[in-house]
């Protein structure tokens, strides 16, 4: 591990020399700290260690995710230090491909085991692309030798006539030592038991030719290495055997299989993907036969039931036309097409309108390994589309109806008709506004003229565009917020002409901003509450590990660790009410799984050991009642693991919460060695068990304690009232 040098970036001054000191006491060279982005880019590039331990919040211009990106052509990789890992956080770091995220406060066992995976894994890396590097450069040089026999002996044995200089290469013989005439049996002693004689003279009998499959030949001066022989007689009766030493193909065999076995998995997390896809989504090989197909695929297209795994799509799908076919083979040969509202007459004669893409995939060696579908079933869209354009009726009802403004354009720009509501809204006549263009009546400002031509192009496809919001002038100059959908109608398949649909959200948007703005400005403070929150008991927790390294006495560093345990079940319970969408109440089934994991980690105790078994119902406590909660079950858990299992002896911890209308009851028990026999539990001297006593009476509880097998905490009581904060 002396070998495995850190760079440490952190802008908390207190915590970079904690986890320094941690990262040293476990034998890592850090031989830098960066409080900064910029400088932890630098130092990257000079000192390029090992691996990066980073902080995602970073002070000045880069934060930790944006240096990341900037070091990351360097192969170096990389671990992620957060105090809060909000989903939003996670998600852009994703892209950086981060080894492993430490949630502050870090545990320090989790930190060891994710940087020892992390340095291993990138020399594993390294070691394969070595690996892959030597069978390529073998394959590329690999070379046949040849040599001529007589036979002697009526077939018995043979004597060299001639041989390729290249011989000397698989033989491990040189020229010198063979003298022409020599026995094969003089020069290869254990030839008989090779089995090749027997073939050789064979062919020297029949004059039929013979591969002599692969087998290992070894002897003194041989080693043992993998041959295949092709044995062919010549017209003047000799024996002419063509070597290939397949030895480096037989490690490059076994090379090959590790490394399918690797695509293999990769493959197998490809067709997971792709079957649990949120969209309908299918990938086929060359011969368009199914490799994997998404839920939404066999829903949409109604093929519930079907085997579809190496079946032809063809198959499944008798009425593909041959231009889509067409389209199939255009894929596998490189291109890519794809269709917004394609019609697909199925077989049983109903017709589908299906939006799809088409592209093909590729396989490591850069060919094209088949082609990947994409489609989305827009038939209700059409047919709105459709029943529109077929009841014209219908249509001038609805429109003169609508309390939206509804304007019918021209392709030209020029308006062809509006309803009363638009009419209103303009304080002009109709005959004010139809046969002129919008731009004439200056409808819209002209900051936003650039967006509404762009979406009247995309229109003219035959695309429904929106709903966007922009805005609308009245003939007064009065400006109203609209929320606009723009329509393509279709006339002989063709775009005939465009309905513009705007909603009046005026009112909706002034409210909907304040309260964005309020939101957005209760969310920021309660995430720089959270961040102090959790920068503070960081602080603590790491004054309290850098203390342990200053103690001597295990009694001491014993009590450092239960307070920082304790410290921790608090921690918890702040980060549970953070994440809540309640911010009185927490989720203590998900609270306690989370705390015992801890513990565990905590006191270095294996799960195969001592095994955990949590039965907790689902249930929410208020602050009130979850703190003094958690800390009892803190003080009984680290008891146990402490205290039960002496030399590594095995068994099991059980934590169970049942709740009822009026209490609650909370077991904690373990088959351990127990207690004393005389032991009070009311007059214990420990301070966790004195702390447990005190904790009961906040919490209005009884605790009784059974010792038949291990020992067994049975803890009722109810739920606090709730009070209120200012």
């Amino acid at each position: 591990m002396g070998d495995i040098t850190i760079l440490l970036v952190e802008d908390e001054s207190v915590e970079s020399i904690d986890i320094k000191r941690t990262l040293e006491s476990f034998g890592y060279q850090v031989p830098y700290v960066a409080p900064n982005g910029q400088e932890a880019i630098y130092k990257a590039l000079e000192l390029k260690p090992d691996l990066i331990l980073i902080d995602i919040n970073l002070e000045g211009e880069i934060d930790g995710i944006e240096a990341i990106s900037k070091i990351k052509e360097l192969d170096i990789p990389f671990i992620y230090l957060t105090a809060h890992p909000e989903e939003s956080t996670i998600e852009k770091t994703k892209l950086t491909e981060p080894e492993r995220y430490i949630i502050k406060p870090y545990n320090s066992t989790e930190l060891k085991y994710g940087i020892d995976l992390a340095v291993q894994k990138n020399r594993i890396w390294k070691e394969l692309k070595i690996s892959e590097n030597k069978y390529t450069n073998f394959f590329n040089h690999m070379s046949n030798v040849m040599a001529v026999y007589e036979a002697v002996d009526n077939g018995k044995d043979f004597i060299f006539k001639d041989f390729k200089q290249a011989v000397e290469n698989i033989e491990h013989i040189k020229k010198e030592d063979v003298f022409i005439g020599k026995r094969v049996t003089e020069i290869f002693p254990e030839v008989k038991d090779f089995g090749v004689l027997d073939a050789f003279k064979r062919v020297w009998e029949t004059g039929t030719p013979e591969y002599f499959p692969e087998n290992r030949y070894k002897d003194g001066k041989d080693p043992g290495n993998w041959r295949e022989i092709w044995i062919y007689k010549l017209p003047t009766g000799e024996i002419i055997a063509i070597y290939n030493d397949v030895t480096e193909c037989k490690k490059a065999e076994k090379d090959l299989k590790t490394l399918n076995k690797a695509l293999e998995k990769r493959d197998e997390e490809l067709k997971y993907f792709i079957e649990n896809a949120p969209v309908a989504i299918a990938m086929f090989d060359t011969h368009m036969r199914y490799i994997a197909a998404s839920s939404r695929w066999i829903k949409d297209y109604n093929i519930q039931g079907m085997k579809l795994h190496g079946a032809s799509h063809y198959d499944i799908f008798p009425e593909i036309t041959d231009e889509l076919k067409e389209v199939h083979q255009r894929a596998l040969a490189g291109s890519i097409i794809s269709v917004d509202d394609d019609e697909f007459i199925r077989a049983d004669g109903s017709i589908q309108y299906v939006r799809w893409e088409v592209r093909p995939w590729y396989l490591s060696s850069g060919d094209i390994g088949g082609i990947v579908i994409f489609s989305e079933d827009v038939s209700e869209r059409m047919k709105a589309v459709k029943e529109l354009q077929d009841n014209e009726e219908k249509y001038k009802t609805l429109f003169e109806s609508n309390p939206d403004y509804t304007i019918l354009i021209g392709l030209d720009g020029v308006i062809l008709d509006v309803n009363s509501s638009a009419v209103k809204f303009t304080n002009r006549s109709k005959e004010e506004i139809i046969g002129r263009t919008y731009a004439e009546l200056e409808l819209f400002p002209k900051k936003d003229l650039h967006l509404l031509m762009e979406s009247f192009a995309d229109v003219l496809k035959g695309e429904i565009i929106g709903p966007f919001q922009n805005r609308l002038v009245s003939k007064e100059a009065n400006i109203s917020w609209v929320e606009t959908q723009l329509v393509p109608i279709m006339k002989d398949g063709k775009v005939y002409s465009i309905m513009v649909i705007a909603e009046d959200i005026t009112s909706k948007k002034k409210a909907t901003d304040q309260l964005i703005k309020s939101i957005n400005e209760k969310d920021l403070l309660l995430k720089e509450i959270h961040h102090r929150v959790k920068n503070n008991i960081q602080i603590i927790s790491s004054l309290l590990n850098l203390q342990k390294q200053h103690v001597d006495s295990d009694e001491f560093v014993n009590i450092l660790t239960e307070s920082q345990n304790r410290i921790k079940s608090m921690a918890m319970i702040h980060e549970k009410l953070y994440h809540s969408g309640d911010l009185t109440r927490i989720n203590f089934a998900e609270y306690i799984e989370t705390l015992v994991s801890d513990l565990y980690i905590s006191y270095a105790i294996s799960a195969r050991q001592v095994t955990p078994v949590i039965n907790v119902e689902n249930v929410r406590f208020n602050i009130e009642t979850a703190v003094p909660c958690g800390l009892i079950i803190t003080e009984l858990v680290s008891n146990s693991l402490k205290h039960a299992f002496p030399s590594d002896k095995k068994g099991t911890l059980t934590v169970a919460l049942k709740t009822r209308t009026e209490w609650n009851e909370l077991v904690i028990s373990d088959d351990g060695v127990g207690f004393p026999e005389k032991f009070n539990l009311e007059d214990s001297k420990t301070l966790g068990l004195q702390l447990v006593n005190i904790l009961l009476k906040q919490l209005d509880g009884k605790i009784t304690l059974n010792q038949n097998h291990g020992t067994r905490f049975k803890i009722v009581f109810k739920e606090l009232k709730y009070k209120k904060r200012i």
